[in-house]
């Protein structure tokens, strides 16, 4: 069985991070070896929340790992709380990367055109470098603009147009696999465009045979935890295999009927109801 090492946070409540990457990349045959980065009482978009920061103990599952002769098939990085833990992501691949070892990273920072709170420029200059090491990553339209030194208020100045947003997630994929070490894939997620009043959802794979959109109705309901479900997929699609395209229209399917099955009485804090949709993947 492969196994996967995920670098990312435990939240309580709340449908993210490592709670939906163990059930995702176990049902899909792979072992989700799981590395916490921090732990929270309830992810960070609830209004209120404790956490235990964890950046002191990736050195001890990097020598510890090391000391049981610990080797991975894959490594999916996710959510990390500060420049400090993404230099130890850095160090963690450089240990256990080989040349078999896919890695997949999320680089989250931001979305919508603005930055999350936890956002500083020395940050964006670790994940610059630890996207690099990437065999694919899946930052969002900002995250990407971010990355590629493109100021994000040119997302705002597309005004929801399509072929503005379009043009602009191709730019920004074509200089990041610029700059990268390898073969990289970059995957721009949630692409939001207007047509004739009707809102469309674009990904953007962008590989070596160039760039490739899918799309899904833009569906009026936001939940948070649905990046980590994405990113997930993608990771145990491609311990099976299975080529990048096909894997981003599996994940965005799944993704749109766990929405679809999600009371509008739900908190979106909480998350979409994944769980008995496991099957279907």
């Amino acid at each position: 069985m492969k196994k996967v090492a995920v670098i990312n946070d435990l939240s309580g409540f709340g449908k993210c991070s490592l709670s939906v990457a163990l059930p995702i990349i176990s049902v899909l045959g792979s072992q989700c070896v799981p590395l916490a980065t921090a732990v929270f009482t309830s992810q960070t978009d609830f209004s209120y929340y404790y956490y235990t920061d964890l950046t002191d103990m990736i050195d001890k599952y990097i020598e510890y790992w090391k000391l049981n002769n610990a080797s991975f098939d894959g490594i999916y990085s996710g959510y990390v709380t500060n420049h400090g833990q993404a230099l130890l992501v850095s160090k963690f691949i450089d240990q256990f990367k080989t040349d078999k070892t896919k890695i997949l990273i999320d680089p989250v920072m931001g979305d919508n055109g603005t930055t999350f709170k936890m956002f500083t420029n020395e940050l964006l200059n670790t994940h610059k470098e630890l996207t690099k090491k990437a065999n694919i990553i899946t930052p969002n339209l900002t995250e990407s603009c971010l990355l590629a030194d493109i100021p994000i208020t040119s997302i705002a100045k597309c005004n929801n147009d399509k072929d503005s947003l379009l043009e602009l997630a191709i730019k920004a994929a074509n200089i990041l696999k610029a700059r990268a070490n390898n073969d990289q894939e970059v995957i721009i997620t949630g692409i939001n465009t207007a047509i004739d009043n009707d809102h469309v959802v674009y990904n953007l794979v962008s590989d070596a045979n160039g760039d490739h959109f899918t799309s899904t109705p833009m569906i009026n309901k936001r939940f948070s935890g649905t990046g980590d479900i994405f990113a997930s997929i993608i990771t145990g699609l491609i311990m099976k295999d299975v080529d990048t395209l096909s894997a981003v229209k599996k994940a965005q399917d799944f993704i749109v009927s766990c929405i679809n099955d999600t009371p509008d009485t739900t908190n979106p804090s909480d998350g979409v109801y994944f769980e008995k949709h496991l099957k279907d993947l």
